[in-house]
Order: structure tokens, then sequence, then C-alpha cells
């Protein structure tokens, strides 16, 4: 058996850098008001300002996509669909399915969702891309995610090497 003792670990000059399958290469994030946002679109909008810049570093990496919010709808078993596209790409879609997550189908329009939202999708490029989360209302009713002027949420990609 032998030990190996390290003071400092430089990382390389050329390249991009050290890839540990499985660890953490970077994490990138923006905090974002919860409230101001509504909408009555049966069609794929974005979520003004929920989105977040990443350059990944390796282009098999998994990036990892996160957020919350509160949010509702005026019109019982109205609901939203969302999906995720990078706005730097002509707003290509890049959650993997139709789309990533649901909200708000229930019956009574007074009651707020906490939504989390998550998704993963390999990194495909090093060109930076904007993650950029995009919704649309099915059903009708109006979607809003101005339950409180005073929250701060954060949306977050963390890119981990494969």
């Amino acid at each position: 058996m032998s030990t190996l003792y390290v003071d400092t670990i430089n990382e390389k000059t050329s390249g991009n850098g050290v890839q540990i399958p499985g660890h953490v290469v970077q994490v990138q994030y923006r905090a974002v008001a919860n409230t101001g946002f509504s909408t009555t679109s049966a069609s794929m909008v974005d979520l003004t300002d929920w989105y977040v810049d990443i350059t990944p570093k390796f282009s098999n990496s998994i990036l990892v996509w996160q957020t919350s919010f509160s949010c509702n709808n005026t019109t019982a078993a109205s609901y939203e669909r969302y999906r995720i596209v990078d706005g730097l790409n002509s707003n290509t879609k890049w959650s993997t399915n139709t789309y990533m997550g649901m909200s708000n189908y229930y019956t009574n329009t007074n009651e707020w969702d906490e939504l989390l939202l998550f998704h993963t999708n390999t990194a495909g490029t090093t060109n930076t891309m904007r993650l950029q989360l995009q919704i649309q209302v099915d059903s009708g009713g109006t979607f809003s995610n101005g339950w409180s002027g005073s929250d701060n949420r954060i949306v977050m990609v963390t890119e981990i090497a494969q």
C-alpha cells in the first residue's frame, strides 16, 4: 500500500481541467424574485428571468437544472406544463421529453403550490447555454407566481463529470 500526501493541487493550464466521474465540476445560479409574472398562453412562453447561464467544461457532463417557486391558477382544473430551452441556441428544447413538469391541477383557485422542478440532461456542448424555463397554461385560466414580493428563489445548474 502507498500513501500520497498533497498540500496543493493546481488545475492544469491547458484543456478543461480535471474530469473525475461523479464529481461536481461547477455550479451556476441566479436569485430570482418570486413575483410579478402571469400568463394565459396556451403555447410555451419564457417565465421571465427564470434562467441560468452555464458554459459546460465537458460536453459529456450531466447538467442538473433545479428551481422552486410559489404559483397558482385562477381556474379550477386548469394546469401548467413546463420545459427548458437553450435561449442562446434558438430556444432549442433542452428537457428530454415533451414536458418536464406540471402544476396546479386542483379545484380550489385560492390555493398556492410550492413547485419544485428538477431536470437532468447531458450537456452535449461546451458552448455557453442559457437554460430558460418555459410555461404554457392548459385548460384555461391565468398562471401567476405573484404570491409574495419578498421571496427570492434560486435557479441553479450543477455540472457533474461523467
